[in-house]
């Protein structure tokens, strides 16, 4: 396996991978999340920005196993904030039938280096509380919950 740049030919993939997503995700948080497909406009955009990238996992054959969509940002602009530079990892996403096989290990150790490159000063991410599985991939590569998203319904 490989970690790599996606290229346009990899976008159908990573559009499904992006189907599974968020189903899981509606699965998870039906009163806020429905199964829905990403914007190739949006895909291709992230291929084309300076500041983005999707990474993929490929098996030597060329099959994509999952990815990694990326952007490097900076902190608000608000006066309590320190000015710093940093990777969010907006979506990490690998196929069903591979996960637990060190796949998203790989594409973290990938993301990692690709903010490294960018002078990022830490990686931020989001994920469902209902997400066991993914939190414990993260926490296992030393990711720390730093605020919590609090609702209520009305």
């Amino acid at each position: 396996m490989r970690i790599e740049p996606a290229n346009i030919g990899d976008l159908e993939t990573v559009g499904r991978l992006y189907e599974e997503l968020y189903a899981r995700m509606a699965a998870l948080q039906p009163e806020n999340f429905r199964p829905a497909s990403q914007s190739p406009d949006f895909l291709r955009a992230m291929l084309d920005s300076p500041e983005g990238d999707i990474l993929v996992a490929r098996e030597p054959s060329g099959e994509v196993l999952g990815f990694a969509l990326v952007r490097c940002q900076n902190t608000p602009e608000y006066p309590c904030f320190r000015p710093r530079r940093y990777t969010c990892l907006m979506d990490l996403v690998v196929t069903e039938s591979r996960r637990g096989q060190g796949v998203g290990k790989a594409l973290l150790d990938a993301v990692e280096h690709w903010a490294r490159d960018r002078g990022s000063e830490f990686i931020e991410l989001g994920v469902l509380s209902e997400n066991l599985p993914a939190i414990g991939l993260y926490e296992s590569r030393g990711f720390q919950e730093r605020r919590k998203v609090m609702e209520r319904n009305l």
